[in-house]
């Protein structure tokens, strides 16, 4: 499986062009639009691996911006609960550190202005437990969050519709299967590892800056690879993309 995904993107016949053009809009995802087109190409890349097809290329653009904007949309939607948890957390961390350098006057207290010495009174113990709390469910939802998501996105695919990637029972089948389990914690390595690379590359000046973006891009794919591999060992599909890249199946 690693082996596969590892050369998957290097032995398609325009491999180096697709490089090219996934890196340089890694290079620009700063101004946000490139990272549409990105995310389309990796949703061709789910559908390619799940149908045992060739790696895609960069063409019909207009197709990259449909499935990317669906892949963001369902991302967003997944990771929507983890980062309204952390943002309660954090919102209530601010407002207690903001009532403790407060008198009880509502004036903020100087203490140049105590004449007499100010025990200093320590944190809420309950207040500290509903944080810890809190931090703790944010990170549980968000490695669940992480684990179901390729699962998800490969559903939206494969299946071509933007609620399919919300069929919980269907998706609980796929991620409960051990081919799935191994395929996530692969590309969890890869991503771990080869991100440890990437960022070791860019803190070169100049020529690890602008090769950074194009080994991003390899190593996004090949977790895609991965992923695509996985959903497929998980539910045996028959579905098929044609060789031009659009989206009717076969059976």
């Amino acid at each position: 499986m690693f082996e596969t995904a590892l050369k998957y993107l290097a032995e398609s016949d325009d491999g180096t062009e697709t490089i090219l053009f996934g890196g340089l809009l890694t290079l620009f995802s700063w101004l946000l639009i490139p990272v549409i087109p990105v995310a389309g190409y990796l949703q061709r890349v789910l559908v390619r691996t799940n149908a045992g097809d060739p790696a895609p290329s960069f063409d019909d653009w207009g197709d990259l911006f449909e499935r990317g904007l669906e892949a963001i949309a369902v991302a967003l939607a997944y990771f929507a609960v983890p980062v309204a948890l952390l943002t309660a957390v954090l919102a209530s961390l601010l407002v207690f550190s903001v009532e403790t350098t407060v008198s009880d006057s509502g004036v903020p207290a100087d203490p140049a202005s105590v004449a007499e010495p100010v025990t200093n009174v320590g944190p809420d113990p309950l207040g500290v437990v509903i944080a810890l709390g809190g931090l703790a469910l944010a990170a549980i939802t968000s490695l669940l969050a992480s684990y179901v998501l390729p699962a998800a996105l490969a559903r939206l695919a494969v299946e071509d519709r933007l609620g399919a990637a919300f069929e919980f029972r269907k998706l609980r089948t796929v991620v409960t299967n051990g081919s799935y389990a191994t395929g996530w914690l692969v590309a969890l390595v890869v991503l771990v590892v080869g991100g440890g690379l990437v960022g070791g590359l860019a803190s070169i000046p100049l020529v690890g800056w602008v090769l950074a973006p194009f080994a991003a891009f390899y190593l996004n794919v090949v977790a895609f690879a991965l992923y695509g591999q996985a959903y497929r060992e998980a539910t045996r599909t028959g579905r098929r993309e044609t060789a031009d890249g659009d989206r009717r199946t076969t059976t």
